[in-house]
Protein backbone atom coordinates (compact mmCIF):
# COMPACT_ATOMS: atom_id res chain seq x y z
CA UNK A 1 0.00 0.00 0.00
CA UNK A 2 1.37 3.15 -0.97
CA UNK A 3 -0.14 5.26 1.55
CA UNK A 4 -2.97 6.33 -0.67
CA UNK A 5 -6.70 4.72 0.39
CA UNK A 6 -9.00 4.17 -2.57
CA UNK A 7 -12.44 5.67 -1.91
CA UNK A 8 -14.84 5.69 -5.21
CA UNK A 9 -11.86 5.37 -7.47
CA UNK A 10 -10.31 8.50 -5.95
CA UNK A 11 -7.42 7.96 -3.54
CA UNK A 12 -6.73 10.47 -1.12
CA UNK A 13 -4.31 11.13 1.46
CA UNK A 14 -3.36 8.90 4.05
CA UNK A 15 -4.26 10.32 7.63
CA UNK A 16 -0.82 10.89 8.45
CA UNK A 17 -0.59 13.51 5.29
CA UNK A 18 -3.81 15.62 6.60
CA UNK A 19 -2.73 18.91 8.05
CA UNK A 20 -2.30 19.96 11.64
CA UNK A 21 -3.42 23.85 12.06
CA UNK A 22 -0.45 24.90 14.46
CA UNK A 23 1.48 28.48 14.38
CA UNK A 24 5.11 27.93 13.57
CA UNK A 25 5.57 28.84 17.19
CA UNK A 26 3.01 26.12 18.52
CA UNK A 27 5.18 23.82 16.72
CA UNK A 28 8.47 24.69 17.78
CA UNK A 29 7.08 24.72 21.44
CA UNK A 30 6.02 21.50 20.93
CA UNK A 31 9.03 20.16 19.43
CA UNK A 32 11.93 21.78 21.25
CA UNK A 33 9.81 21.99 25.06
CA UNK A 34 10.23 18.44 24.44
CA UNK A 35 13.57 18.08 23.93
CA UNK A 36 14.79 20.49 26.11
CA UNK A 37 12.79 18.44 29.03
CA UNK A 38 14.79 15.13 27.81
CA UNK A 39 17.74 17.14 27.70
CA UNK A 40 17.45 18.65 30.97
CA UNK A 41 17.24 14.75 32.88
CA UNK A 42 20.33 13.86 30.26
CA UNK A 43 21.96 16.82 32.16
CA UNK A 44 21.33 15.69 35.52
CA UNK A 45 22.39 12.42 34.65
CA UNK A 46 25.64 12.99 32.60
CA UNK A 47 26.78 17.07 33.60
CA UNK A 48 26.21 19.79 31.44
CA UNK A 49 29.43 19.98 29.98
CA UNK A 50 29.61 16.62 28.43
CA UNK A 51 26.09 16.38 27.22
CA UNK A 52 27.05 19.58 25.35
CA UNK A 53 30.13 18.38 23.85
CA UNK A 54 28.39 14.95 22.78
CA UNK A 55 25.64 16.83 21.13
CA UNK A 56 28.18 18.98 19.42
CA UNK A 57 29.87 16.05 17.96
CA UNK A 58 27.19 14.26 17.17
CA UNK A 59 26.39 17.16 14.92
CA UNK A 60 29.39 17.20 13.94
CA UNK A 61 29.73 13.64 12.70
CA UNK A 62 25.78 13.60 10.86
CA UNK A 63 26.94 16.37 9.00
CA UNK A 64 30.29 15.11 7.68
CA UNK A 65 28.37 11.99 6.19
CA UNK A 66 25.78 14.48 4.38
CA UNK A 67 29.19 16.48 2.44
CA UNK A 68 28.73 17.02 -1.03
CA UNK A 69 30.82 18.44 -3.57
CA UNK A 70 28.31 18.93 -6.34
CA UNK A 71 30.31 20.76 -9.64
CA UNK A 72 26.92 22.43 -10.46
CA UNK A 73 26.83 24.01 -6.97
CA UNK A 74 24.84 27.30 -6.93
CA UNK A 75 26.06 29.83 -4.44
CA UNK A 76 22.73 31.86 -4.89
CA UNK A 77 20.50 28.91 -5.43
CA UNK A 78 21.65 28.28 -1.94
CA UNK A 79 20.59 31.11 -0.16
CA UNK A 80 17.16 31.81 -2.11
CA UNK A 81 16.27 27.84 -1.18
CA UNK A 82 17.63 28.90 2.57
CA UNK A 83 15.57 32.52 2.85
CA UNK A 84 12.01 30.27 1.26
CA UNK A 85 12.60 28.22 4.28
CA UNK A 86 13.59 30.25 6.94
CA UNK A 87 11.45 32.98 5.88
CA UNK A 88 8.52 32.08 8.62
CA UNK A 89 10.94 31.27 11.46
CA UNK A 90 13.98 34.37 11.84
CA UNK A 91 13.25 37.83 10.97
CA UNK A 92 17.12 39.09 9.22
CA UNK A 93 18.31 42.38 7.40
CA UNK A 94 20.67 41.48 4.34
CA UNK A 95 24.12 43.01 4.88
CA UNK A 96 26.06 41.89 1.76
CA UNK A 97 25.43 40.08 -1.41
CA UNK A 98 27.30 38.81 -4.04
CA UNK A 99 28.59 35.69 -5.98
CA UNK A 100 31.17 34.97 -3.48
CA UNK A 101 29.36 36.46 0.09
CA UNK A 102 26.18 36.32 1.76
CA UNK A 103 25.78 38.53 5.11
CA UNK A 104 22.78 38.46 7.10
CA UNK A 105 22.06 40.50 10.62
CA UNK A 106 19.25 38.04 12.22
CA UNK A 107 17.34 40.57 14.93
CA UNK A 108 14.79 37.21 15.37
CA UNK A 109 14.97 33.58 15.77
CA UNK A 110 12.06 31.26 16.99
CA UNK A 111 14.57 29.17 18.28
CA UNK A 112 16.74 31.29 20.16
CA UNK A 113 12.92 32.52 21.35
CA UNK A 114 12.39 29.11 22.62
CA UNK A 115 15.27 27.59 24.36
CA UNK A 116 16.15 31.26 26.24
CA UNK A 117 12.42 31.32 27.50
CA UNK A 118 13.36 27.90 28.77
CA UNK A 119 16.94 28.21 30.20
CA UNK A 120 17.84 26.25 27.56
CA UNK A 121 20.16 28.55 25.83
CA UNK A 122 23.42 26.65 25.99
CA UNK A 123 21.48 23.29 24.99
CA UNK A 124 20.20 25.46 21.98
CA UNK A 125 23.41 26.65 20.79
CA UNK A 126 24.59 23.04 20.88
CA UNK A 127 21.68 21.63 19.19
CA UNK A 128 21.08 24.46 16.38
CA UNK A 129 23.78 26.78 16.23
CA UNK A 130 27.22 24.88 16.29
CA UNK A 131 25.98 22.95 13.62
CA UNK A 132 25.79 25.42 11.30
CA UNK A 133 29.39 25.78 10.61
CA UNK A 134 29.49 22.31 9.35
CA UNK A 135 25.98 22.70 7.44
CA UNK A 136 28.19 25.36 5.23
CA UNK A 137 30.75 22.74 4.41
CA UNK A 138 28.60 20.01 4.39
CA UNK A 139 26.25 22.15 1.28
CA UNK A 140 29.75 22.51 -0.29
CA UNK A 141 33.27 22.29 0.77
CA UNK A 142 34.40 25.75 -0.56
CA UNK A 143 31.65 27.53 1.69
CA UNK A 144 32.10 28.75 5.32
CA UNK A 145 30.03 30.33 7.62
CA UNK A 146 32.04 33.20 9.69
CA UNK A 147 29.85 34.22 12.81
CA UNK A 148 30.43 36.17 16.11
CA UNK A 149 27.36 36.71 17.94
CA UNK A 150 23.99 34.83 18.31
CA UNK A 151 21.06 35.24 19.67
CA UNK A 152 20.79 31.98 21.15
CA UNK A 153 24.08 33.34 23.01
CA UNK A 154 22.62 36.55 24.21
CA UNK A 155 23.88 39.10 21.49
CA UNK A 156 21.74 41.69 19.92
CA UNK A 157 21.83 39.71 17.01
CA UNK A 158 23.06 36.35 14.76
CA UNK A 159 26.05 37.88 12.39
CA UNK A 160 25.98 35.36 9.43
CA UNK A 161 28.30 35.51 6.70
CA UNK A 162 28.74 32.70 4.46
CA UNK A 163 31.89 33.19 2.09
CA UNK A 164 32.05 30.69 -1.15
CA UNK A 165 35.40 30.35 -2.47
CA UNK A 166 34.27 27.98 -5.38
Amino acid sequence: MNGSVPENGKCRRHKFQNELCQTYEEAFVGRFGYYIEIMSYLTESLGQDKLLDLIKSAKDNCTKAQISDNPDFSFSDWIDSGNRALKNIMTWQIIEKSDKIYEIRVTECLWAKIFRERNAADLGYATLCHGDFADAGAAHPKLRLERSKTLMQGHDCCDHRWVFEG
